[in-house]
């Protein structure tokens, strides 16, 4: 079983009728998932990942203080502590893991403002750029198994809908550097003989691509060691992947990446120019993310950088 599956399970057979039964007037003010850090949280575990941090658990979200007391966090907390330590052949640990606790009880504002900043949800355009994409991906991941406000659910929701001149001015972003890393710095290394700068170019290009496809569909993706696999989730991008791994793992060199990434921008643009119609007749990334950019709503987040939203 996959990790959600099992906090899931979890919850549904051992959490749920323990707290239905010890806190029953509290059941409408909880929220209940798992989302955040964590390959489990994005469904891309496997057996490599049970080497480190990998248990079953799943997280309790309560709401302020005026409505939740600390006395009634204190024994939810205790409650879950009493959960069964052993579950589908797994073993709770005695220690906090290296990255902190990633199971138990919490404040929905601690979680939402320790993943964006804030404490709720975005109140506009300036809100979505100053959250990296990583952490809008971890903010939209996973499950929620059970919400009895909807508050939880509604922040989550919030943060999972970007405007469209923010998607807008992402995807610019993107492309241009899509251009800068591929198009343009990769072949300009390999001219100096400098293949290692050609590499980290190379890599570059990549994650700045799976960005944009990310960001076609108004996503965003994972930080870089999930960021290609990230790409699976979409049913249209089996080709792009195989191009952007050729790219990583292709010799260095030879001509044959630079037609890699060739290929790759012609794949992306051509997603761009049926998504968004407006860039019909653009030829070249730089082109249509500068038409993308024309056509944000917001005039001060359209006067700004293009590279203004990526960082």
């Amino acid at each position: 079983m996959k990790g959600l599956e099992i906090s899931r399970a979890f919850w549904e057979e051992c959490g749920k009728p323990l707290f239905e039964e010890r806190f029953p007037e509290l059941m409408g003010m909880i929220a209940v998932g798992l989302v955040g850090s964590g390959s489990e949280c994005y469904g891309y575990d496997d057996d490599v990942s049970r080497d480190h941090d990998f248990e079953h658990g799943f997280c309790v979200y309560l709401p302020d203080e005026e409505r939740v007391t600390r006395r009634q966090e204190f024994l939810l907390g205790r409650a879950y502590e009493s959960l069964p330590k052993e579950f589908k052949g797994l073993r709770r640990s005695l220690f906090n893991p290296a990255g902190g606790n990633r199971h138990g009880v919490f404040r929905t504002e601690e979680i939402y403002r320790a993943m964006t900043g804030f404490a709720g949800k975005p109140e506009g355009w300036r809100d979505y750029l100053r959250v990296q994409d990583e952490a809008l991906a971890e903010v939209i991941n996973g499950e929620v198994f059970y919400d009895g406000l909807g508050e939880f659910t509604a922040i989550r929701e919030a943060w999972s809908n970007p405007p469209r001149d923010v998607q807008l001015k992402k995807l610019c972003g993107y492309l241009i550097r899509m251009s800068q890393t591929g198009e343009y710095n990769y072949g300009r290394c390999l001219q100096r003989g400098d293949e290692a700068a050609a590499q980290l170019s190379a890599a570059e290009f990549v994650r700045a691509a799976v960005s944009a496809w990310g960001w076609i569909h108004n996503r965003p993706s994972p930080y870089y060691k999930w960021c290609l696999r990230s790409l699976a989730d979409y049913a249209d991008a089996a080709t792009l992947e195989s191009l952007l791994r050729n790219i990583l793992t292709g010799p260095c060199g030879d001509g044959s990446k630079e037609a890699l990434v060739k290929a790759a921008c012609g794949e992306i643009l051509d997603k761009v120019r049926v998504t968004f119609p407006e860039c019909g007749d653009a030829q070249e990334l730089q082109r249509a993310a500068l038409m993308l950019n024309d056509r944000i709503a917001d005039g001060v987040l359209r006067s700004l950088s293009p590279l203004a939203a990526i960082g």
